[in-house]
C-alpha cells in the first residue's frame, strides 16, 4: 500500500473489517483509533519497523491471529493479556533477548512463534499457557528448558533447533517432545548430574602419528608407535582427566579402504583432529597440503558439516622449522576457506546469470535453477569450523601435549550436559560390560535389565509397561550412541535390539574383511580352512580381484574374535545394513553356497565383452539418457561403492545380468541397459594446469522411453538419497547430457540442469520441445524431462499465442478485460495498457470480426504473470464466446 496516498487513519473507519494485511510498509506506530475495528480477527503487521510494541493493538479484543514477525521488538506490555481470544501469535525474527513474560497471560494461545530471536531463557510461567499446542524457539542461545514443561499436556510441537541445549541435551531434543518429557520425568525421579564426555576422532594419512597421540593421551606418558603396529580401521580408547571429564578416543587407520569406517564410528557431536607429520611435511610441495590436510578437511566437511575440527602436527621433536611450517599452513587454511567461499559465490552468480537468460515461460528450467541456487546458498553458509591455531606435539618428548589436553578439556566443559542420575548409572553399567563381560554385543533383554538396576523405585512405578521401558531404553541408548559410548542402529528393526558396546569387535570384523594385506589373508585362509594352496588362492583371488567373499571365508577371517553363531549372523546383517556388501549366489545348484560382494575390494578392470553389450557409440534406433554428477574436489571415498551396493535391491530381486568392475556396473533390467561409472575428466582441455573433475555417471539405453525413465530416475534417486544421508555437506553439480549430442558423439555436449529430476508434479512443467544449444537442433522434451512433468499453462499460452492473436476479435478481447477486472485478476492500469496499445493494423475478417493482434498479445503476456485463476477464467471466457477451437488449444 502507498502510504503517501492512503493514510492509516482512514482504515480505522472500516469497522466491519475482519482481516487486514499491512505487512512490508515500514510502519513504526499504530494510531489509537485502530481499536474501532471491533470485529478484526486477523492482523498482519510483519516486515515493518516497529521497535516498541504498538500498545493500541491491545484494544483489538476480538483478535485471533496477530503477525508481528520481522520487526525490531524487544518487549511486550502486560496489557497484551486483554487479547483474551488470541490463538496465533508470530513474533519470529525480532530482537527479544529474554522471553516476554507478559505472553504467559495469553491463556487461550495455541501457537506461539519466537524463532530467530536472541532468547537465552524460558520462564517457568510458560506452563500457564495451558492450551498451547505449538511452540517455536529456533535460535542459538537457549541452554535450559524448564522441567515443568513436561506438564504442558496440550503441547504437541516444540522446535528448539540450533540452540546449545544442556538441559535437555541436544540429542534428546532432536528425538522430539515426547523424549523431552520423558527426560524431565527421569530428572524428577533421580538426581541431576553434570556429564562431560565427548568423542575425539584422529584422522589423517598412514603413519601420521595418530596412534601415538591417542596412547599418549590415554596413558599420560611418552608413547611411540612402530610402523608395524599401525591402526587398521579404528582403535578405540578412553581418557579420564582429574576434573572427571571423559573422552572416547577413535584412532582411525589412514589407508583408503578403511575410510569407509569413519561414518560408522564418528559422532556428529564429536571433535575431529586432522593429523599430519610435521617432520616430513614439505611446505613447497602444494600436493602435501592437499593430501595431508586439505582433502581431509573437505571430506569431514562434506560428511559432517559443522563438526568442530583442529589440525595437529606430530613429530615436533624431529622438526626444527615447525613454527615456520605452521605459519604457512595457517595461511593455506585461510586460503582454503576463501577458495571454497569464492567457488560457491561464482557458482551462485553463474546460476543467477542463467536465470536471467532463460525464457520466463520455461518454468521447469527456471525452477531447477532456483533449487540449485538455494542448495548452493545453504552449503555456503556451512562455515568450516577449524580451530585457529595448529597444535604441534611430540609423543616422545611430550612437548605440546599439555596445550592439546587443555584445549580438549575446555571444549568438554563447554559441552557439558545435565543428565538424570539413572542415565549416568546405566551408562556406567554398559561401559563396565566392555571390560568385565564376555559378550561381544548386548541384547535387548540384558540392556533393559541394566537400566532397571539403575532406575529408582518411583521411576519403575511410573514406567511399568513394556512400551514405557522400550521408550526409556531407546532414549538412553540414543544418548550413549550420540556421544560415542556405543554403536546402535535404531533405524533397523532387527539391529535396533542389539548394541555394539565393545566397538573394537565391530572394528576387528571390518579389519578382517577389508584387510589390504593380501599375503596375510592368503596364509590365514589356507591355515584356518585346512584347504589346499590352489583352493586358497582361488578364494583369495575372488576376494581381492572380484570382491567376492563366501560365508565360509568370512567366518574364517573373523575366527580370532570368537563370535557366537548369533553374533556372526548379526555382523553379516550389519555389513549388509551398512551397504558394505550384498548377498550373491555363486552356484545356484548349491543352496548353501552363499557369498557376499564387497565393491570396496574390487580391482578388476572393465570386461572386454562389455564392448559388445555397451559399445562406445549409441547403436541406431537406441536412445541414451545420461546423468553426470560432478565433484569439484574429489569423489568421496565409499560413495560410489555404496551406490553400487544399493542397486542390488533392484537387480537382486529378478534374474538380471549384472557385471561389476572396479569403476563400473553394467546391468540389464526392464528391457533397458544400465551402466554406472566413476572416473575423472578434464574440465577444460585448453588450460595448461589441468583441473580434473571427479564424476559418477548414470546411463540408460533402450527404445521404450517410459521404461528407461523409470530405471533412470531409480538410479538418480538412490544416489541423491545416499548423498543426503551420508554426505549432507557435499559440493556437487549434476547435469542431464543432451541425448542428441550423445548419439552424435559430440565432444562437448549440451548440458541441462540435473535439478529437473528433483521437480515434482504440480510444482513444475515441461515444454513440448527442448533445444540443443550446441547444435541448434530441437529435440523432443521427453528426452530431457521426466514423464511426470507436463507443460504449464503459461508455456501453452506462449506456444499458442500466434493462433490466439489471430482469432480473438477486439470485441471479445474487451469483454474479457471487463470480466478479468470484475474478478480482480488484472488491475485498471493493466487494462488500460491493453486498450492503449496502438494497433499496427486491423485485420478485418468480416464486417463484424475485427482482430487486433498487438492488444491481444499484451493481454496474454499480462496473464502469464498471474496465478492459475487467470487461466481458468480465460477458458470460461472462450467457452462463453463459442471459441471451442481456441479452448482446445490451451486446455
Amino acid at each position: 500500500m502507498d502510504w503517501a496516498s492512503y493514510k492509516l487513519l482512514a482504515l480505522c473507519g472500516l469497522t466491519n473489517l475482519e482481516e487486514l494485511y499491512l505487512g512490508g510498509n515500514q510502519l513504526s506506530d499504530i494510531p489509537a483509533d485502530i481499536s474501532r475495528l471491533k470485529v478484526l480477527r486477523i492482523f498482519w503487521l510483519n516486515i515493518n519497523a516497529f521497535t516498541t510494541f504498538p500498545v493500541a493493538l491491545c484494544g483489538l479484543t476480538n483478535l485471533e491471529e496477530l503477525y508481528l514477525d520481522e520487526n525490531q521488538l524487544s518487549d511486550i506490555p502486560v496489557d497484551i493479556s486483554r487479547l483474551k481470544v488470541l490463538r496465533i501469535f508470530n513474533l519470529s525474527r525480532n530482537a527479544f533477548t529474554t522471553f516476554p513474560t507478559a505472553l504467559c497471560g495469553l491463556t487461550n494461545l495455541e501457537k506461539l512463534n519466537l524463532d530467530i530471536n536472541q532468547l537465552s531463557d524460558i520462564p517457568v510461567d510458560i506452563i500457564r499457557l495451558t492450551k498451547l499446542e505449538s511452540l517455536h524457539l529456533v535460535g542459538k542461545n537457549i541452554t535450559h528448558l524448564p522441567p515443568q514443561m513436561k506438564n504442558m499436556e496440550s503441547l504437541r510441537q516444540l522446535d528448539v533447533y540450533g540452540n546449545p541445549l544442556v538441559q535437555p541435551p541436544k540429542n534428546t531434543a532432536k528425538r522430539g517432545l515426547d523424549a523431552i518429557k520423558r527426560y524431565f520425568e527421569a530428572l524428577t525421579d533421580t538426581k541431576a548430574m553434570q556429564s562431560s564426555r565427548i568423542q575425539v576422532n584422529l584422522l589423517g594419512e598412514t603413519e601420521a602419528g595418530k596412534t601415538s597421540i591417542s596412547r599418549t593421551l590415554q596413558l599420560g606418558q611418552p608413547t611411540f608407535t612402530e610402523a608395524a603396529d599401525r591402526t587398521r580401521v579404528v582403535e578405540q580408547g578412553t581418557w579420564k582427566t582429574d576434573q572427571d571429564i571423559n573422552f572416547n578416543i577413535n584412532d582411525f587407520g589412514g589407508h583408503d579402504v578403511y575410510k569407509i569406517g569413519h561414518p560408522i564410528f564418528i559422532s556428529k557431536c564429536g571433535l575431529v583432529f586432522i593429523t599430519f607429520d610435521l617432520s616430513t611435511y614439505n611446505t613447497e610441495n602444494e600436493a602435501h597440503y592437499k593430501l595431508h590436510i586439505g582433502h581431509w578437511i573437505d571430506k569431514v566437511q562434506a560428511q559432517m558439516p559443522g563438526i568442530k575440527m583442529a589440525v595437529v602436527g606430530t613429530h615436533l621433536d624431529q622438526d626444527k622449522a615447525s613454527s615456520a611450517k605452521c605459519s604457512i599452513i595457517k595461511s593455506k587454511l585461510k586460503d582454503h576457506r576463501q577458495r571454497k567461499e569464492e567457488w560457491y559465490e561464482s557458482q551462485i552468480k553463474s546460476i543467477e546469470k542463467k536465470i536471467l537468460n532463460t525464457d520466463r515461460t520455461q518454468t521447469s528450467i527456471l525452477q531447477a535453477y532456483e533449487d540449485k541456487k538455494s542448495k548452493l546458498k545453504s552449503l555456503q553458509r556451512q562455515v568450516i569450523d577449524i580451530h585457529d591455531d595448529i597444535f604441534g606435539v611430540s609423543s616422545v618428548t611430550m612437548e605440546g601435549i599439555e596445550e592439546l589436553q587443555h584445549f580438549l578439556v575446555t571444549v568438554a566443559r563447554e559441552r557439558a550436559v545435565i543428565l538424570p542420575e539413572m542415565w549416568v548409572d546405566a551408562a556406567t553399567m554398559v561401559c563396565t560390560k566392555k571390560y568385565e563381560g564376555s559378550e561381544n554385543t548386548l541384547g535387548w533383554d540384558m540392556l533393559q535389565n541394566l537400566i532397571l538396576q539403575s532406575a529408582p523405585t518411583l521411576w519403575k512405578e511410573r514406567n511399568y509397561s513394556n512400551e514405557d521401558l522400550d521408550l526409556a531404553t531407546c532414549d538412553i541408548l540414543s544418548f550413549l550412541a550420540d556421544r560415542g559410548d556405543i554403536i546402535w542402529f535404531d533405524s533397523s528393526p532387527t539391529l535396533k535390539r542389539v548394541v555394539f558396546h565393545r566397538q573394537e569387535v565391530l572394528a576387528n570384523v571390518l579389519k578382517a574383511v577389508l584387510n589390504h594385506e593380501s599375503d596375510a589373508v592368503l596364509s590365514k585362509l589356507q591355515q584356518s580352512m585346512s584347504i589346499s594352496e590352489p583352493k586358497a588362492k582361488k578364494i583369495h583371488d575372488d576376494i581381492f580381484s572380484r570382491g567376492i567373499i563366501s560365508r565360509e571365508a568370512l567366518d574364517c577371517l573373523c575366527e580370532p574374535f570368537r563370535l557366537s553363531t548369533t553374533e556372526a549372523d548379526v555382523m553379516v546383517e550389519l555389513m549388509q545394513k551398512l551397504e558394505l556388501c550384498y548377498q550373491v549366489q555363486e552356484d545356484e545348484s548349491l543352496s548353501s553356497n552363499t557369498s557376499f560382494h564387497f565393491p570396496w575390494l574390487l580391482t578388476e578392470e572393465r570386461q572386454p565383452e562389455l564392448d559388445t553389450k555397451w559399445p562406445s557409440k549409441v547403436p541406431p534406433d537406441t536412445t541414451q539418457l545420461t546423468l553426470q554428477i560432478l565433484f569439484p574436489y574429489k569423489c568421496p571415498d565409499g560413495l560410489y561403492e555404496k551406490f553400487s551396493v544399493r542397486q542390488h535391491k533392484h537387480l537382486g530381486l529378478m534374474k538380471t545380468i549384472r557385471m561389476d568392475w572396479k569403476d563400473g556396473v553394467y546391468a540389464e533390467l526392464k528391457g533397458c541397459k544400465l551402466q554406472l561409472t566413476r572416473g575423472t575428466h578434464q574440465s577444460n582441455p585448453d588450460v595448461v594446469i589441468q583441473v580434473q573433475d571427479w564424476f559418477i555417471s548414470i546411463a540408460v539405453r533402450g527404445s521404450n522411453l517410459s521404461d528407461m525413465w523409470g530405471v533412470f530416475r531409480q538410479g538418480h534417486d538412490d544416489l541423491m538419497n545416499i548423498i543426503k544421508e551420508d554426505w549432507p555437506g557435499l559440493s556437487y553439480d549434476k547435469y542431464l547430457v543432451c541425448p542428441h549430442c550423445v548419439s552424435e558423439d559430440c565432444e562437448h555436449p549440451t548440458l541441462f540442469p540435473g535439478e529437473i529430476l528433483d521437480l515434482t508434479l504440480g510444482t513444475a512443467s515441461k515444454p513440448r520441445q527442448g533445444r540443443c544449444v550446441n547444435t541448434g537442433v530441437s529435440i523432443p522434451a521427453d528426452l530431457v524431462y521426466p514423464p511426470h512433468l507436463v507443460m504449464s499453462w503459461q508455456e501453452v499460452l506462449n506456444k499458442e499465442k500466434t493462433s490466439l492473436c489471430e482469432k480473438i476479435t477486439e470485441p471479445c478481447l474487451l469483454d474479457m478485460l471487463n470480466e478479468f477486472l470484475q474478478e480482480g485478476i488484472i488491475t485498471l492500469r493493466e487494462a488500460e495498457m491493453v486498450r492503449a496499445e496502438p494497433p499496427q493494423h486491423h485485420d478485418q475478417t468480416s464486417a463484424t470480426r475485427v482482430v487486433c493482434p498487438e492488444k491481444t498479445a499484451v493481454f496474454l503476456d499480462i496473464l502469464t504473470r498471474k496465478p492459475v485463476r487467470a487461466h481458468n477464467t480465460l477458458c470460461l471466457c472462450l467457452q462463453e464466446q463459442g471459441h471451442t477451437d481456441l479452448l482446445r488449444l490451451i486446455q
